[in-house]
């Protein structure tokens, strides 16, 4: 019998009582969160070992949570449920890590065995990744582009030094890897790696956080994942507490030396952000100390081929016969943008090897978003602008637009302004109300 622990997080209390019946009557153990603060809160206190996720959700939706609990806990495994849903949003949260989108009511037949494959299929995922530890294995800047050349030898160079350093790339690109290949190759290797997620935290419980690390990273590396997400209050704090030598416990007031070396990383501008007074400029220039910028998958698309092989060969599940890939995919991975970059890369890898061990992989194994033509993507743009009032339909075509090209331009936000006609600043304004994730390279 089972006995694996399962939350449950919907807010719609005859869909939670449903579910927790069904799978309480196959062995399991359930909790319920009637919201994404609740459900964050629980995972908080105790990890699951699978979320049932809801994505439409009153005040924080499903994909925000999935977002914060794959910074918290990269390895949990998430299944989202929702009753409208579509492809755009089944894509969204494949991208941000989660393991299946099954459409409400869920069939039992489906979600009994989904949630049989995700907690299996993670437990060897797990063994893997200690199995790795132990012989020494562990991930590198792989590629021979000149782009990812450049960030290894500034890698090579800062690692021996005290200097902090801010690493700046889109999400998914690599910056954590870079962060601890910095503490791998410096003095202090030998000491622990504390990664601290500001989103994960809020204003009351910063200073607790900040506490944890400097007991728990003492003479290590404490890296700030997303500065960007930090509140004035957290960025006030954090600077007090990088110009001192010594943190008080926030319980007890007694002080603890800070002895840590500080890497940060940002998806955002920072620059636009401290330029529109929403990053305080003096924090941003203690931080960026030495900028490292992780290039986008995109741009170093010649590196694909080598990725692909080295996540056959580490995600593979322990036993089975690693699958090969055939020219033709490999062309087709090779082509694709990759939105989500080496992140995205290898959550595709790793569905292949789970779902097609040993086989020969061919273009028609892919997942669809990377077969799909972009004639097909308008054509789909189309169909939901005819249906949609004139305000929503402008802003979707515009929010697509733009989207279009920047990915034609690089993600080079001077260049896309100058062919769309409209000033860099207006640019950044339009995007930002849009949703539009950007990273400038050409300040």
């Amino acid at each position: 019998m089972t006995t694996q622990d399962i939350l449950i997080v919907d807010d719609e209390q005859s869909i939670r009582d449903a579910m927790s019946g069904l799978l309480q009557d196959e062995g399991y153990t359930t909790r319920t969160a009637e919201s994404g603060q609740q459900a964050l809160d629980m995972v908080a206190e105790k990890t699951p070992d699978l979320v049932l996720l809801d994505i439409w959700m009153e005040g924080m939706d499903g994909l925000e949570v999935l977002s914060r609990l794959k910074r918290r806990v990269p390895e949990l495994p998430v299944v989202m449920i929702s009753g409208h849903g579509t492809i755009e949003t089944a894509v969204q949260a494949t991208m941000k890590g989660a393991y299946d989108f099954i459409e409400k009511p869920p069939q039992a037949e489906r979600l009994l065995l989904t949630i049989s494959r995700a907690i299996r299929e993670f437990q060897l995922r797990r063994e893997n990744v200690l199995l790795r530890a132990k012989t020494g294995e562990q991930e590198e800047l792989l590629g021979s582009s000149s782009e990812i050349a450049t960030v290894r030898h500034m890698v090579k160079q800062v690692a021996a030094s005290e200097s902090r350093i801010m690493i700046a790339g889109e999400p998914g690109s690599g910056k954590e890897v870079v962060a601890r290949l910095v503490h791998r190759m410096s003095a202090r290797a030998d000491k622990n790696f504390i990664s601290l997620s500001p989103s994960s935290v809020d204003d009351t419980t910063f200073e607790l956080a900040l506490w944890g690390a400097v007991d728990q990273g003492f003479g290590g590396t404490l890296f700030i994942d997303e500065v960007a997400d930090l509140t004035p209050n957290m960025q006030g704090r954090l600077l007090r507490f990088l110009q001192e030598s010594y943190i008080e416990d926030p319980k007890t007031g007694a002080h603890k030396e800070i002895n840590l070396r500080f890497i940060s990383s940002s998806s955002q501008d920072m620059k636009t952000l401290v330029e529109t007074g929403q990053f305080r400029a003096d924090l941003y220039y203690r931080l960026n100390v030495v900028p490292i910028d992780v290039p986008s998958l995109r741009e170093r698309s010649v590196d694909i081929p080598a990725l692909v092989q080295h996540f056959i060969k580490t995600l593979s599940p322990e036993g089975t016969e690693l699958p090969d890939v055939s020219s033709a995919a490999m062309s087709v991975i090779s082509s694709y943008v990759w939105p989500g970059n080496v992140r995205q890369l290898k959550n595709v890898i790793e569905w292949l090897t789970i779902m097609h061990p040993g086989e020969t992989i061919v273009p028609e194994m892919l997942p669809s978003e990377l077969t799909r033509t972009e004639s097909e993507t308008h054509q789909d743009v189309l169909e939901q602008v005819a249906t949609l009032p004139l305000r929503q339909a402008r802003e979707t075509f515009e929010k697509c637009y733009l989207k279009s090209q920047l990915k034609r331009f690089g993600g080079n936000i001077s260049r896309t302004a100058h062919f769309v006609g409209m000033e860099r600043s207006a640019l950044h304004r339009k995007l930002k109300s849009l949703g539009v994730e950007t990273r400038s390279d050409d300040i």
